[in-house]
C-alpha cells in the first residue's frame, strides 16, 4: 500500500530563510530579556495562569492606581509592574503563534518520518524475502535492520516476509 503525504525537501533558499527567522527571533535586539529557566525554576517560579491572570490584571491597573499608599516598592514600582504585566501580554500572543508554528512543524516532521520507517519495514521485509531466497546482499540488509525490527512488536513490526520458491 504504497502512499506518499509528503515527498518534498526543503530548498536551499527555504532552509535559509527559516534559520533566518529563527535567528531573528532569539536575537537580543529582538526580546532584550531573555531567560533559561531551569526545571526547578519553572515549577518553583510564582506565575499567572488563567485563574490569575484577572487578578493581577485588577490589582495592576485599578487597585494599586487608585491605592498608591499599598505598594510598598519591596517588590518594585507600579511602573515595573505594569511593564512586566504589559510584556506578559505581548508575549502571551507570540506564544500562541509559535506554539501554532511548532506543532505545525513536529506535525509535518511526524508524515515524514513516518512514511521513511513505513518504507523502511516494507524494503526490511523485501529484503527478508530476498534473503529466503538466496538474493546477493539481502542478508546484509536485513542483519543491518533486524536489530531494529527485533525490538519492535505490534503495529511497528514489518509484515511477515513471503517466500517463493527459487526460481527453476
Amino acid at each position: 500500500m504504497p502512499f506518499s503525504k509528503i515527498n518534498i525537501t526543503l530548498t536551499a533558499a527555504q532552509l535559509t530563510a527559516i534559520q533566518t527567522a529563527i535567528t531573528a527571533l532569539k536575537a537580543p535586539a529582538n526580546l532584550p530579556a531573555q531567560f533559561n529557566l531551569t526545571k526547578d525554576e519553572r515549577t518553583g517560579l510564582s506565575n499567572i495562569n488563567n485563574s490569575r491572570y484577572p487578578y493581577v490584571q485588577r490589582a495592576v491597573k485599578n487597585h494599586a492606581v487608585a491605592n498608591p499608599g499599598l505598594v510598598s516598592g519591596f517588590a518594585g514600582t507600579l511602573a515595573e509592574a505594569t511593564n512586566d504585566f504589559s510584556f506578559f501580554d505581548q508575549m502571551e500572543n507570540f506564544i500562541g503563534q509559535l506554539k501554532q508554528i511548532v506543532e505545525i512543524y513536529e506535525d509535518t516532521q511526524q508524515v515524514a518520518g513516518s512514511e521513511a520507517y513505513v518504507w523502511t519495514r516494507e524494503l526490511y521485509r523485501n529484503a527478508k524475502a530476498a534473503a529466503e531466497n538466496q538474493v546477493p546482499g539481502a542478508d546484509a540488509v536485513v542483519d543491518d535492520l533486524a536489530p531494529m525490527f527485533e525490538k519492535a512488536s505490534g503495529a511497528d513490526a514489518p509484515p511477515a516476509a513471503t517466500t517463493t520458491p527459487p526460481a527453476p
